[in-house]
């Protein structure tokens, strides 16, 4: 049965070592996004802007999100 594309999407396929499938499932595993696709396009977007932005604002809009979720949670 033919895999079912989704609307927006294009297939793409690699050829990677046992060992980095094992690194990419712990790693799927670790940040808890739900499909592989999302883990995956989440490493090339830190990848591609690794660089690009400043890690210490990077750093402040987490902490900004972390008291963001405190608040939301208190309200629930």
């Amino acid at each position: 049965m033919p895999r079912q594309q989704t609307h927006g999407t294009v297939p793409f396929s690699l050829d990677v070592s046992f060992e980095a499938k094992l690194r990419f499932g712990t790693l799927h595993d670790a940040l808890g996004f739900k499909t592989k696709a999302e883990t995956f396009e989440a490493i090339l977007y830190f990848v591609s802007t690794k660089d690009k932005i400043d890690p210490h604002a990077l750093e402040r809009i987490e902490r900004k999100i972390d008291r963001a979720v405190e608040k939301l949670d208190d309200l629930v």
